[in-house]
């Protein structure tokens, strides 16, 4: 018998729920669009990793665990005065192919805003998430970067993330944020810094034991510069 109160059965007083509305994916997207998992990192005109909320350098010697799985690509608009609007999806998800630039409009150059150079830019960006967990705190992070020094040194790790699932299945790289650079053969750019993530161990994808970076996995695991 359905339970009652004030003599009426709790399914007479129910409230029906609309038909349509949003999924949780949707729904998350509407209130929390940026796709930034925990805090941002990014790579700064001066070389360094940096979190951009408190300005704050990222050590060298500071242990991630790259949840090389919950990547994000894809493109983002920037338009002034209003919120990004993204296009893309998880680089792993079954199924997932990156966006067709040609379908999202903006199409005409002539009407392009001006960038850096003071050539027309598509606002339209190439960009990519990559989530990352502290190996001691086991904080989140998010490296984000549309810059193309940034997004080869991204796809140089996945690719490695891709080899080591065909011998250690169950484990995600753990790297280590470096720097590195080429001489520009403009000589008026001069010295360009580039990120670099240094495979420094691997650690089991179900434990959040403090990862291994010992000198024999290190040997095994690192990409070099």
């Amino acid at each position: 018998m359905p339970a009652t109160t004030n003599g009426k059965s709790a399914a007479s007083t129910a409230i029906a729920l609309p038909t349509g509305g949003l999924n949780r994916a949707e729904y998350l997207d509407s209130v929390a669009s940026t796709g930034i998992v925990g805090r941002m990192i990014k790579f700064s005109k001066e070389g360094k990793f940096i979190t951009p909320d408190t300005e704050e350098e990222i050590g060298e010697e500071t242990d991630f665990i790259v949840l090389a799985d919950q990547t994000w690509v894809g493109l983002v608009k920037f338009t002034e005065g209003a919120p990004p609007e993204r296009v893309g999806g998880l680089l792993y998800d079954e199924g997932f192919k990156t966006p067709d630039r040609a379908s999202l409009g903006d199409t005409d150059s002539s009407e392009w805003p001006l960038g850096l150079d003071n050539r027309p830019q598509d606002p339209w960006q190439h960009q990519q998430y990559l989530v990352l967990q502290h190996g001691d705190t086991a904080e989140l992070f998010t490296f984000v970067t549309g810059s193309i020094t940034g997004r080869r040194a991204v796809g140089n790790l996945l690719r490695h993330y891709d080899r080591m699932q065909r011998t250690n299945p169950n484990d995600l790289p753990v790297v280590k944020l470096k720097k590195s650079g080429f001489q520009h053969r403009d000589e008026r750019i001069g010295w360009v810094a580039t990120p670099v993530f240094v495979v420094c161990g691997r650690s089991p994808k179900d434990s959040a034991a403090k990862p291994d970076t010992s000198l024999e996995t290190q040997m095994n695991d690192r990409i070099p510069f």
